[in-house]
């Protein structure tokens, strides 16, 4: 199966790396000297003997795939897209970010579209070095529910690397909402790793208001979100989150994706996502004035 992973992150790595074992994968990114990096060293995992050989070409270079999976951020989709949609129309595209503010973009694609949340732990040590921190699985489901999904499931799917198939993929993304809308805003604003939700008496009191407010947004049952937002926390506990990366390293953050969503769509007042959202907006404005 020919598969272009959409990004050179810690993410896009990862996969391309486990991938790259079974099929012919092409890393699409966004800096020439990543291209020429990956295309002369091949791709390392950090506990691996060996580097992989892998092909990379700029996001401008797209050529046809059977299937792209898209591992760049919400900030950077829509202009991803603009490129790759050229693409033959029977490619699978399957969409891994965080938040659930991308959904609006599907609304002009043609080729089939999978959503999914991948719960492995992953941290890029160079343009084509990259650690795995933290086993877990990728669920994917039909956006729409009306494109095949278990040919695709069975194909990606690795022993090590299980990938498992959703029937409904909004209740998927919005499980997978709640855990990004407590754990990541409050261990970027602390500047902590996420097992501080639970060991942190503060944080966690703070955690627990922030998933009443997402499980009352989205019509989850509380108890049952709070459960795994725990879970995760102790099973990612030494992982710096996503967006806690995104400000030490002077990025921008999936705030909007995420807690803005969340905004988005709220019919009554939710004042601790609001006061998060706000307060990594600032953050996001004081690393623009740092630069």
């Amino acid at each position: 199966m020919k598969i272009g992973i959409i990004g050179g992150g810690s993410i896009g790595l990862l996969l391309s790396r486990y991938f790259a074992r079974t099929h012919e994968v092409t890393i699409y990114v966004r800096r020439e000297a990543q291209k020429q990096q990956l295309n002369k060293q091949g791709l390392q995992l950090t506990n691996a003997a060996v580097s992989h050989p892998v092909r990379s070409l700029l996001i401008n270079e797209v050529k046809d795939e059977d299937c792209f999976i898209f591992c760049v951020k919400q900030p950077h989709l829509e202009e991803v897209l603009a490129a790759v949609q050229t693409v033959d129309r029977q490619s699978a595209f399957i969409f891994l970010q965080n938040g659930m503010g991308h959904i609006n973009l599907f609304e002009h694609i043609e080729q089939p579209i999978y959503v999914g949340v991948i719960e492995h732990g992953a941290s890029r040590q160079s343009d084509h070095v990259v650690t795995h921190t933290g086993k877990g699985v990728i669920k994917l489901a039909a956006y729409g529910g009306v494109s095949p999904l278990h040919d695709l499931v069975e194909q990606l799917s690795l022993p090590d690397f299980p990938i498992e198939m959703h029937t409904d993929w909004q209740l998927l993304l919005s499980e997978k909402l709640v855990i990004n809308a407590v754990i990541n805003p409050l261990t970027a604003l602390f500047g902590v790793p996420n097992r501080s939700i639970i060991t942190n008496r503060s944080i966690h009191d703070l955690a627990k208001e922030l998933c009443v407010e997402a499980t009352q947004v989205l019509n989850l049952d509380f108890a049952e979100q709070w459960e795994r937002v725990k879970k995760i926390a102790e099973v990612t506990g030494d992982n710096h989150s996503s967006m806690l990366t995104d400000i030490n390293h002077q990025q921008q953050t999936e705030n909007e994706a995420i807690s803005g969503y969340l905004l988005s769509i709220q019919t009554g007042d939710i004042p601790y996502t609001t006061f998060v959202y706000r307060s990594m907006k600032a953050l996001e404005t004081k690393n623009k004035e740092n630069i």
